[in-house]
């Protein structure tokens, strides 16, 4: 898996270049084919194997930053009577993992498996972003409206548009 990991990013460099010299147009399709390229060096894992890299992805990197005073508002919020559900652009390996931590309800962007069970190395639809995460909430959403949603980059706007209650979180310079 080393070998794998040192020719992807031998490959992907030339873009990391580019993108850091300001050279490519568009930063979220550049940080997309990014994860993606990372993702495909978890082909053929089972879905076991990828909610173990999930498990060890939140413990290690996203654990260590989470942000207690939001998590702790969104508990309020179910203590209040409220249906408190995660949604993400983030893998559904890793937000199952986040989210069994944080006792919530959680969606993510779908991974693709064969018929065997192994992860074919590509996502099952668009990620979960943008005005896809609107279509995800508006089952939710009563008058038109969810109570309250919280976001951290440009890509969130349509999904705070929904709410009740936008909240900005740790904004990117977009938002």
């Amino acid at each position: 898996q080393e070998t794998a990991v040192r020719r992807h990013l031998l490959r992907f460099l030339p873009q990391v270049v580019l993108f850091r010299l300001g050279w490519l147009k568009n930063e979220m399709d550049f940080k997309e084919n990014w994860v993606l390229s990372i993702l495909r060096l978890f082909h053929g894992y089972s879905e076991d194997e990828l909610i173990e890299v999930g498990e060890w992805a939140i413990e290690k990197e996203l654990w260590p930053q989470r942000r207690t005073a939001v998590l702790d508002e969104l508990h309020r919020y179910e203590a209040d009577g409220h249906r408190v559900l995660l949604i993400s652009g983030m893998f559904e390996p890793m937000m199952a993992a986040f989210a069994k931590r944080v006792n919530l309800e959680a969606i993510g962007t779908p991974l693709q498996y064969d018929e065997n069970g192994r992860f074919t190395g590509e996502v099952s639809g668009p990620f979960n972003v943008g005005e896809r995460k609107v279509a995800q909430l508006e089952p939710f959403a009563q008058q038109g409206k969810i109570v309250a949603a919280f976001g951290d980059t440009e890509r969130d706007i349509p999904m705070l548009h929904l709410a009740k209650r936008p909240v900005a979180v740790a904004p990117d310079a977009g938002l």
